[in-house]
């Protein structure tokens, strides 16, 4: 029976040069023997294809925009979850007033930086001055408009993002649907991830984490590797 890897981007597959070099030659032979590996990411498409032109790393399919998007390995949508337009509109005139709120992006099923909210809204962003305004913004959002859709907060070198997504998907949700599509039972599904947003797979799937996670990640599974890599030869 096939095993199937999916992977968190940020954090996990890529963490340095090395690292992924490593990861990419292990996938590679993980994939020749007839297994498949999926890249699950809270990057929109158009950010992870930059990382995908630099790195060359083989893939089976891609889960972007934290599940809102799932595409097959020659890159074409096969499932998108949708933010409904009027509750984008909501939450756009609600955080506007924000005084933490340095800036909104919009993302439809393969672009970011869209002008104005679409029938294909699949994610929002919106960047804070800091940790705390985000986590603040983030609870008003989830407790809003609980059962349309949830967010996220990332925290990156640069950035205090919100992102939100319609409560219908995360990345645990999107992968319930590649392993109908592939059919392959739950005990095959290893997801690794290292934030937030991973920890729906994480514990849907009895997953890994990282070594260098955050909190909840730990809390999640006490299942930790170093690198994909890693986790690939456990499981030869």
């Amino acid at each position: 029976m096939s095993k199937i890897i999916f992977s968190d981007y940020d954090g996990t597959l890529d963490t340095s040069e090395n690292d992924i070099a490593k990861n990419i030659e292990a996938i590679q032979k993980f994939r020749n023997n007839g297994n498949l590996f999926v890249i699950a990411t809270g990057r929109s498409y158009l950010d992870l294809k930059r990382k995908l032109d630099l790195y060359p790393i083989p893939f089976d399919y891609l889960i972007v925009n934290h599940g809102g998007v799932i595409l097959d390995k020659n890159e074409i949508v096969i499932d998108a979850c949708l933010i409904p337009k009027n509750i984008g509109v909501e939450i756009l005139d609600t955080v506007k007033s924000n005084e933490n709120l340095e800036q909104i992006i919009l993302f439809d099923t393969m672009k970011k930086d869209i002008k104005d909210i679409s029938d294909e809204l699949t994610k929002i962003m919106l960047e804070m001055k800091d940790e705390k305004s985000a986590r603040d913004l983030s609870e008003v959002i989830n407790e809003n408009w609980k059962e349309t859709v949830k967010s996220y907060v990332i925290i990156t070198k640069k950035y205090y993002l919100v992102e939100i997504i319609s409560i219908k998907t995360d990345k645990g949700k999107a992968i319930e649907k590649i392993l109908k599509i592939e059919n392959i039972s739950d005990t095959d599904v290893y997801p690794i991830g290292d934030g937030a947003n991973d920890v729906e797979m994480i514990l849907k799937y009895n997953g890994y984490g990282m070594k260098k996670s955050e909190e909840v990640v730990y809390k999640a599974t006490n299942k930790l590797c170093n690198t994909v890599a890693e986790l690939i030869e456990t499981l030869n």
